[in-house]
């Protein structure tokens, strides 16, 4: 199975998965929340609705490494730590902290600062491992994509430095941070265990540390537990496990700004989901910003 996640002709095949799944959370979170009935400014429920998708997914990928007879393999006990930092880093606190921020900044910001975690990360990464050096191209196709992104959310007149909060744009720059560094650690990680079991392991820990957040803050109200919110909550812990457990392969295989750069695809193919699914305004700049998002993906991979 690792063969399909090294061979570079199903690079980007799977890496468009991750970024369509990824895409298709954000208004399925919507939805959880209208259904559930999570008030925008409960904190408490936010988390705890983030902390069982990623608790309940680590399940399923550990379940999946279970029925493939997949260990863990780790060649150092010592190296448990590790495991326990990702699960820290690339669940928890990144998690945690999206789900503050979006509580307190427009959608527009949110997305354009969140999209930056995945420029962060190429630039750590081009820094850290010898097997990916930055290059001009790597910088244009980073420049295109983050300007895809900006073109989706930015409106003629529209000015979006007010009202500039530390809760706000703080806690998603943070976001965007660990974002980064999670993928650092998982490079490492890899080199150190099997990464589909450690990626089980990290969401599951990194869920039960969301939850237990969520309980000391406690939620605002009752949910309101119906079959549709069930299921919207269950297609979610799925795009959870399935695009982890694939994007973190991916990243243990092939250098990490051949992979990261697909994340600009998330905000710009979230927002047509969003139009479609919840009858959003659909424009025709989305589009024009695909295609940007697109030509920089093919400059970071071109060889």
């Amino acid at each position: 199975m690792e063969k399909i996640f090294q061979d570079n002709r199903y690079k980007t095949l799977l890496a468009v998965i991750c970024s369509v799944g990824w895409s298709l959370a954000y208004p399925f979170i919507k939805l959880g929340y209208q259904t559930f009935q999570i008030a925008s400014d409960d904190l408490g429920g936010k988390i705890l609705f983030g902390g069982l998708r990623f608790f309940l997914a680590g399940i399923f990928v550990m379940l999946f490494c279970a029925f493939r007879k997949i260990g863990l393999e780790i060649k150092n006990r010592n190296d448990l730590w590790w495991l326990f930092l990702l699960a820290l880093v690339n669940t928890a606190l990144h998690y945690t902290f999206a789900y503050i921020g979006l509580g307190y900044n427009s959608s527009a910001r949110s997305t354009i600062l969140d999209s930056l975690g995945g420029f962060i990360l190429i630039f750590l990464s081009a820094m850290i491992f010898p097997d990916d050096t930055m290059t001009i191209r790597k910088i244009i196709g980073c420049l295109l994509g983050l300007a895809g992104i900006i073109m989706i959310n930015v409106h003629p007149g529209e000015d979006l430095f007010t009202d500039v909060t530390f809760r706000g744009d703080g806690m998603i720059l943070l976001n965007a941070a660990f974002s980064a560094l999670g993928g650092i650690i998982t490079r490492i990680v890899s080199k150190k265990m099997n990464i589909m079991m450690a990626t089980g392991q990290s969401m599951m820990i990194g869920g039960a540390m969301m939850i237990t957040t969520a309980l000391v803050i406690g939620p605002s109200r009752p949910w309101v537990i119906t079959i549709q919110g069930l299921l919207i909550l269950l297609v979610l812990i799925l795009i959870s496990a399935v695009c982890f457990g694939i994007y973190n392969e991916l990243l243990a295989w092939h250098p990490i700004s051949e992979i990261a750069i697909y994340n600009a695809l998330i905000p710009v193919l979230g927002v047509i989901f969003a139009a479609l699914i919840l009858n959003e305004e659909l424009k025709w700049q989305y589009f024009l910003s695909v295609l940007m998002v697109a030509a920089g993906i093919y400059l970071v991979n071109r060889k």
